[in-house]
């Protein structure tokens, strides 16, 4: 018996130094794969905390307001180098309200993924491969997938970074797929960072798995095509860029007689863009830049019906009908908008407040204004206003990593529609239940390492 005994004493602690050692095999297995992701793909995070109170007064003076509006969201950049001539770039996003679990309404149209406050999902906002495919004098670079088109300059003055886009903010801001073609200039120039690009994506493609195109047959895809020109002015960190951008068979979601979601080709659109920015203007702690830009639509005629029943006949309304720009059925006449986006922010030299920041910004926008913005960040979406809208922020800096800002966006809309393509603009003064001002105040607490 005694024998016996100690044989399964012997069996027991073999089994449990077996444990051990298949415990430490399995961790140091897990630390070489965690090893040979990380050397593969290097991870970043941004984690941001904001709270907005927002103030809104009708054309008809009723005032109401939302307050204490907390919202978190999360970044994580990747990075990954695959040869000396290829690498892949990419953020996937959560962007929530506080105790909210519901998706955000448009939260699946493609520009707003990750850009909008909705449920806990995390989304693919880029994820592009830049690959140079030519050294000469004039290299080619392919930049192909979901592009960098959102958070571009001149936000990154507020945002307190530095340049994390392509393309003027006024203009372009959320999630884009595409393929773009760079040629940097600067071998046969000496200018620094002069660079052209032709750009191509999709600003709607027919897809039969979704429920809400209609009948596909008869809609055609938004093609969208961009020459860009950018270059430095002499100026050390400085930037001037200007573009073109066309966008075909621009695709309004409508609704049938019966109420039944559809989309309808409404008509060609335009987009001129100008730029110019300054970093540390000749190290006076200066920052500033100027954005300008034009619209044109060219409505095709069509005006869809909306589907608002108001006389109760379960027949949409004509007041209802939305073309592109227009409301008015068979009316081809060309639409012309313009914008300007103006800025400044100085940085104090203050070792004990770690050199904070203040910040001013201003932009209008015209009757017939529009631009590529339905993605931006700011819940206000302030650069596609139809009317005047004034920024002033203060950034506090905590240490290297991290900051506080705090700021008030005050918009008053001259026209209806702001950042909507589809029907005619009116005065605000003959829509009494739309908002004429609103007022924005927030506070944001925000960490990148």
């Amino acid at each position: 018996m005694r024998k016996a005994k100690q044989i399964k004493e012997k069996i027991k602690k073999l089994e449990e130094n077996q444990n051990e050692m298949s415990d430490e095999f399995e961790d140091r297995l897990d630390n070489i794969e965690t090893s040979t992701l990380v050397d593969k793909i290097n991870f970043q995070f941004e984690f941001r905390t904001r709270v907005d109170n927002f103030y809104q007064e009708k054309v008809n003076k009723t005032k109401f307001h939302q307050t204490n509006v907390f919202s978190n969201r999360l970044r994580l950049d990747m990075r990954s180098k695959i040869t000396d001539n290829m690498k892949f770039i990419g953020r996937l996003t959560m962007y929530k309200n506080w105790a909210d679990s519901y998706p955000y309404p448009l939260s699946n149209m493609d520009p707003m993924q990750g850009r909008r406050p909705s449920d806990s999902k995390l989304y693919v906002e880029r994820a592009y491969i830049d690959w140079k495919v030519s050294d000469g004098k004039i290299p080619l670079i392919l930049t192909i997938g979901r592009q960098p088109s959102s958070d571009g300059p001149s936000h990154q003055f507020k945002d307190n970074t530095t340049r994390k886009a392509t393309y003027s903010a006024l203009s372009f801001d959320g999630a884009a797929d595409g393929i773009v073609a760079t040629f940097p200039l600067t071998k046969i120039t000496n200018i620094e960072d002069m660079a052209i690009r032709i750009g191509y994506g999709k600003g709607y493609q027919k897809d039969t798995g979704n429920y809400y195109i209609g009948n596909e047959n008869k809609i055609k895809d938004a093609n969208v095509y961009g020459i860009f020109f950018e270059s430095s002015v002499g100026v050390e960190n400085s930037l001037f860029q200007i573009s073109a951008v066309k966008v075909d068979n621009v695709v309004s979601l409508t609704q049938d007689k019966n109420q039944n979601p559809t989309n309808t080709n409404i008509g060609s659109f335009y987009l001129y863009t100008s730029m110019i920015e300054f970093t540390n203007f000749k190290d006076t702690k200066l920052d500033f830049f100027a954005h300008y830009a034009i619209s044109k639509a060219k409505p095709n005629g069509k005006t869809p019906l909306q589907g608002i029943d108001t006389n109760g006949d379960n027949i949409p309304d004509k007041d209802y009908q939305m073309g592109l720009l227009t409301s008015t059925s068979g009316d081809k006449s060309t639409k012309t908008g313009r914008a300007y986006w103006i800025g400044a922010r100085y940085t104090f030299t203050n070792k004990f407040l770690h050199n904070p920041k203040i910040g001013v910004e201003y932009n209008k926008g015209s009757k017939y204004w529009f631009s590529f913005t339905q993605g931006s960040n700011d819940v206000t979406n302030k650069l596609s206003t139809r009317g005047k809208a004034v920024e002033v922020y203060y950034i506090q800096p905590i240490n290297r990593y991290s900051f506080i800002r705090i700021g008030g966006t005050f918009i008053k809309y001259d026209y209806t529609g702001s950042g909507y393509q589809s029907g005619a603009p009116q005065n605000i003064s003959s829509a009494p239940n739309n908002i004429k001002k609103l007022k924005n105040i927030y506070l944001l607490f925000n960490v990148k390492y």
